[in-house]
């Protein structure tokens, strides 16, 4: 083009072209995966401190004197399991705090852990739903999908057969 462009009848488009739908899809969908990776590794180092802290509590309360019956019964948790926690912490003194608060404290913990484990198990829901929408639209390839989600490759292909993605899955 030369010069002054109008007086010869030529038109010059100078807005911006209009994004491709595919790479718009694609790129939300690397955003939904990266924050999907991102919660679920929040939820589960906040599942292993619960743990932590409910496995010291059952220690201490053994450590106090209270009957391995009673608190399994308060965690939810297998006799054996209370008596193998209490046996792998050897150096605990007894703190003198009664059997009633230690119970309150352990069923508080036991809460939280029941709490974690359904949103993990929501979050692991809403991530196999995405992988599976864009597998069958194919904004994503297999190998992309792994590194974003962190799983393997076959993992995501045995996981998301069969699953009709949602039409809200991915937005628009």
């Amino acid at each position: 083009m030369h010069g002054d462009d109008r007086r010869e009848g030529y038109y010059r488009y100078r807005g911006t072209p209009k994004p491709d739908n595919t790479a718009v899809q694609a790129e939300k969908t690397r955003r939904l995966l990266r924050d999907s990776r991102q919660r679920l590794s929040f939820n589960a180092t906040s599942m292993r401190a619960v743990s932590v802290r409910l496995n010291q509590q059952l220690a201490q309360a053994l450590c106090d004197g209270m009957k391995v019956t009673r608190l399994a019964a308060a965690a939810e948790l297998s006799r054996w399991t209370v008596r193998t926690v209490g046996l792998s912490a050897d150096d605990l003194v007894p703190s003198g705090v009664p059997a009633e608060e230690h119970l309150a404290l352990i069923r508080q913990l036991k809460s939280e852990l029941a709490e974690l484990e359904e949103s993990k198990t929501t979050l692991e829901d809403r991530r196999l739903k995405l992988l599976a929408a864009a597998r069958r639209r194919g904004v994503l390839d297999d190998y992309e999908l792994a590194a974003l989600s962190g799983l393997q490759r076959e993992t995501i292909r045995k996981m998301t057969w069969g699953i009709q993605p949602e039409a809200g899955a991915i937005p628009a």
